[in-house]
């Protein structure tokens, strides 16, 4: 069983010390450029916010559980944010999208930098996601419409190994590697885990899964 004790001495520090950990994030985002895709034929750009919060528990990302009502993705946990309005950059929209959905302010969020842009296949979105920090704690006011609870996951949680799995799926000919992070009696999928992945990668230097199964 491994935990936070077993995570390497430089990741401990970063996930306890809540100025040292702002500024590496802000350091290693603001040196690499994040990968941009074409807009495939018939998608829509997206953004998301990735909001990142220093709890008394450590540091800790705010996820949104949808709604049934919602019209996509029904059900599953989510970072806040959607479809761009005309002429919105992907840091206005994440900003927007988190306002209307869980209440935080966009004056709030400390813009901390970009991550690369990931596909949702299904739902037809390319969404560039934004790692912002937010207070703690936040009074949120959630969207009856959109989100039914929002989960406050835990860094330490993430990076560790026994939480996550991958498998490989298939989908019109093409083979693509699914991310599953457990939080609790919940379950991480899909894009959302693709980009958690992806900040981790960049952050903590895990190592990103192929799908020939090598790091």
């Amino acid at each position: 069983m491994t935990g936070a004790s077993d995570l390497p001495e430089q990741t401990q520090r970063l996930l306890t010390d809540p100025e040292a950990l702002r500024v590496h994030i802000q350091r290693v985002l603001a040196v690499r450029l994040p990968r941009t895709r074409p807009l495939p034929a018939g998608a829509r750009k997206a953004a998301v916010l990735l909001p990142l919060v220093q709890s008394p528990g450590g540091a800790a990302l705010l996820l949104t559980q949808r709604t049934e009502t919602v019209e996509q993705h029904k059900g599953q946990i989510s970072f806040p944010g959607g479809g761009l309005e005309d002429g919105e950059s992907p840091l206005d929209g994440a900003l927007r999208e988190t306002r209307e959905e869980i209440g935080i302010s966009p004056a709030d969020v400390e813009v901390l930098g970009e991550l690369d842009d990931e596909e949702t296949v299904v739902s037809g979105f390319l969404v560039t996601p934004i790692v912002g920090l937010v207070p703690y704690p936040s009074r949120l006011r959630l969207s009856p419409e959109e989100v039914r609870a929002v989960l406050q996951v835990p860094l330490s949680v993430l990076l560790d190994p026994q939480n996550v799995r991958t498998e490989v799926w298939e989908r019109q000919g093409e083979r693509s590697l699914m991310y599953f992070y457990a939080a609790g009696r919940e379950v991480i999928w899909g894009a959302t885990a693709r980009i958690i992945a992806r900040f981790l990668n960049v952050v903590f230097g895990t190592s990103l899964r192929t799908t020939g199964g090598a790091p």
